[in-house]
């Protein structure tokens, strides 16, 4: 129930985005030529001159960026009567994962699997102790199912269409209904056993998302959109002390383009993950881990479209919390005994993926080791990934087909002794022992005296037995960004928005804190898709 497919759901949706920090040098903050700053992403260049600027095109829109929500935002905007501008500074939209946490869409209420909205959004906010934008969070709420119909019915003619994911009854590990999939393109995967969360190989090859947005992007460029690849975002025009007005970027050539949006710039260019700096100021749960330099950052976003918001007046999030969005290596979690470098359990192994991996990561050396064996592949539970359609449900025989032949690439071992797995990861063996003992005792009594695990799910764990271990987890995301309202607008320290300025996606904040939470899994393309379909209507006044 918590494999990849949830993973990759809740990956981020701008891995790599149309802005670029590749402005001229910084010479000022704004106002004072030559200072500098404790804070270099808030300093702004000079500005780009106008005798340097080749051409000006205008547009209703200027969006910068095609990851998800760029690309939801462009296709509300043009399917509601505007013209489209988008700007991305590589060759192809930018897609990860695909699913999308939507509150009771159609595809989800045909399961009858309604999701009491007050109930879930309540948790999600309690998750953050309430430190992010309520009314953000429940415009995603309310408006989310209407937006997943509505994409629905723009891709039904392509081929494409949702279906509902699983979801979990437990009430503490609860995974609520309402993750979609859109399924139909050439990524849809043909194979149960490629989408069981226990198969243990899936890393990120299942990414729908691709058909969507390329579903979307021909749909939009086939009305009319202006889509520029290779074009790179600099900095933002705004007259003085009001409207964003243009953002001026430079094409394959370096040539400087301004691109006027009458309506408004929407930035959509994703997280500050590659910029050293604010990562280290703003996603502090990471970097200040003893092992936090050792942790993979998937996201590409280099902060770019963020600091150019900043530079002309917006700001970041009051939040200073940004948690990462994190989660263990490319091989999926075998949950029947996990345990720490000094050999111990550490966790209910029954918790969600993005508690297991904060949890792991706050372990000794930050990994854990797994132990299971072929018994577990009948113990498990049924995990059928569309829950319109059960035989995506791996049969036991299948998973013990998959787990041998990953012991053959390396990538599991199998042993008859504890001793050799205490070996082959540097394990203390007695320690190692004496767990696996205790556990079995638990297993015998029907109750686990440490961690609480469900009793249905304890199984005594006998050889031969599977292992592997997982390394430092890693961050798909830092899920923070700019000060923004409901509608999306950019706001200054003072809470007051800039005309014309939008943000979505990454880019934007004040809609997490403490830990992004797989308990709604996809719900970070589930904002993207939601805003980016709610700033295209409002930008077209019908909101």
């Amino acid at each position: 129930m918590f494999g990849l497919a949830a993973l990759a759901g809740c990956a981020p949706s701008n891995a790599s985005s149309a802005s670029s920090s590749a402005a001229p040098t910084p010479e000022s903050n704004g106002t004072t030529p030559g200072a500098t700053s404790d804070k270099p992403w808030e300093v702004a260049p000079a500005a780009i001159p106008e005798d340097e600027i080749t051409e000006t095109i205008e547009s209703d829109v200027v969006i910068i960026g095609l990851g998800a929500s760029g690309t939801y935002a462009a296709t509300s905007a043009i399917e509601n009567g505007l013209s489209v501008t988008v700007l991305e500074r590589n060759d192809t939209f930018n897609a990860n994962g695909g699913s999308h946490f939507m509150f009771n869409s159609k595809c989800q209420l045909e399961q009858g699997e309604a999701v009491d909205t007050a109930v879930a959004v309540k948790d999600f906010l309690n998750i953050g102790n309430y430190k992010m934008d309520g009314s953000a969070v429940w415009a995603w709420a309310n408006r989310s199912g209407e937006a997943a119909d509505w994409f629905a019915d723009v891709v039904e003619p392509y081929g494409l269409h949702p279906v509902l994911q699983h979801s979990d009854d437990v009430v503490i590990e609860k995974i609520y209904p309402g993750t979609i999939l859109f399924i139909g393109g050439a990524n849809e995967p043909t194979s149960a056993i490629d989408q069981d969360p226990y198969n243990g190989d899936l890393g990120l090859g299942f990414v729908p998302e691709i058909d969507l947005l390329g579903t979307l992007l021909e749909h939009i460029q086939g009305k009319g959109a202006d889509v520029r690849f290779k074009h790179t975002s600099q900095q933002l025009v705004r007259e003085e002390g009001g409207r964003v007005t243009a953002v001026i970027a430079t094409d394959e050539s370096g040539a400087y383009k301004k691109f006027v949006g009458t309506k408004g710039i929407v930035v959509a260019t994703g997280s500050y993950s590659q910029d050293a700096d604010m990562l280290n100021f703003f996603c502090p749960m990471v970097t200040h881990n003893p092992n936090g330099d050792k942790v993979a950052q998937f996201n590409m976003g280099d902060g770019s479209g963020i600091k150019q918001s900043l530079w002309v007046g917006g700001a970041m999030q009051n939040n200073g919390d940004h948690p990462p969005m994190m989660f263990w290596g490319s091989t999926n979690c075998i949950k029947n005994v996990m345990v720490n470098a000094t050999g111990k359990r550490f966790i209910d192994e029954n918790a969600g993926q993005s508690n297991m991996a904060a949890a792991q990561f706050n372990q000794p050396g930050s990994t854990m080791v797994a132990l299971w064996n072929d018994a577990y592949a009948g113990q498990l539970p049924a995990i059928s990934y569309r829950a319109d359609d059960p035989s995506w449900a791996a049969k036991p025989e299948e998973l013990l087909a998959k787990w041998n032949a990953l012991v053959e690439e390396g990538v599991f071992m199998k042993a008859d002794s504890l001793d050799e797995i205490a070996a082959a990861f540097e394990l203390p063996a007695d320690v190692l022992k004496q767990t696996v003992e205790t556990y079995n005792g638990y297993c015998a009594a029907g109750e686990d005296l440490e961690f609480h695990k469900d009793p249905a799910t304890l199984h005594e764990l006998t050889g031969p037995f599977f292992a592997t271990k997982y390394d430092i987890p890693a961050s798909l995301a830092c899920m923070g960004g700019l000060h923004v309202n409901a509608q999306s607008q950019v706001l200054t320290a003072e809470s007051e928005p800039i005309e014309g300025l939008y943000a979505i996606g990454l880019a934007a904040g004040d809609f997490y804190a403490n830990q992004y939470s797989t308990r709604f899994a996809g719900n970070s393309l589930g904002r993207c898709m939601t805003f980016g379909y709610l700033v295209g209507r409002q930008l077209a006044g019908l909101e």
